[in-house]
C-alpha cells in the first residue's frame, strides 16, 4: 500500500494519484466498518460502547459507500478483515476503535492536501466525523476528548505501522 504514495507530497495533485489516496483511505474506512459490524454481530459490548458502535458503523458504511461511489470501477475491494478479542469485550473494543478513529483522522488530514480540488470536498466531509468519533470514543474511556489544538497528520508509512500493528488485515 505504502509504496504507490512515493513522492506523493511533492507532486502535484492528479487524478491517479486521487485514486491511490482515496483507495489508502478506503481501507480504512473498511476497517472501521468492519470492527463495527463485527462488534454489533458478537453482541458482546455495552452501555455507550453499544450505542457508539451502531452510529459510528453506520457512519463508516456512508463513507464506505462515499468512496466507492467517487471511485467506481477504480475501488480497491475490501479486504479479509479478522477483528478476534477486539469485539469480545468493552474495553478491548474501545482500545481498537480509538486506534481506528485516529489513525484514520490523522491519515485524512495527511494526504487530503494531495489531492485534486475536485475531490477534497468528499474528504472534508468525512474527517471531522472521524474526529468526532475519536472524540467520543476518548470521553467514554475517561480520556482528553481534544488533547491537541490541531490534530496531527499521519504518513502512508506510519499509517501502514498501525494498520500491521493490529494485525485486523487478513489478505489484502
Amino acid at each position: 500500500m505504502v509504496g504507490s504514495f512515493a513522492g506523493s507530497a511533492a507532486s502535484a495533485p492528479s487524478p491517479a494519484q486521487d485514486v491511490r489516496i482515496l483507495n489508502y483511505f478506503l481501507l480504512l474506512e473498511y476497517l472501521q466498518q468492519g470492527l463495527y459490524d463485527e462488534a454489533r454481530a458478537a453482541d458482546a459490548l455495552t452501555g455507550e460502547l453499544r450505542r457508539f458502535a451502531q452510529v459510528a458503523g453506520r457512519h463508516e458504511r456512508a463513507h464506505v459507500d462515499a468512496l466507492r461511489d467517487v471511485l467506481g470501477g477504480e475501488a480497491r475491494s475490501k479486504p479479509t478483515l479478522q477483528f478476534g478479542q477486539a469485539v469480545e469485550d468493552d474495553r478491548r473494543f474501545a482500545a481498537a476503535a480509538l486506534t481506528l478513529e485516529e489513525t484514520a483522522a490523522a491519515a485524512y488530514i495527511g494526504q487530503a492536501a494531495n489531492l485534486t480540488a475536485k475531490r477534497v470536498t468528499t474528504i472534508a466531509r468525512i474527517v471531522p466525523v472521524e474526529a468526532r468519533h475519536a472524540a467520543w470514543l476518548r470521553a467514554m474511556v475517561r480520556r482528553e476528548p481534544a488533547p491537541h489544538a490541531a490534530d496531527p497528520a499521519r504518513t502512508p508509512e506510519q499509517v501502514e505501522r498501525t494498520i500491521e500493528r493490529t494485525g485486523f488485515v487478513k489478505q489484502r
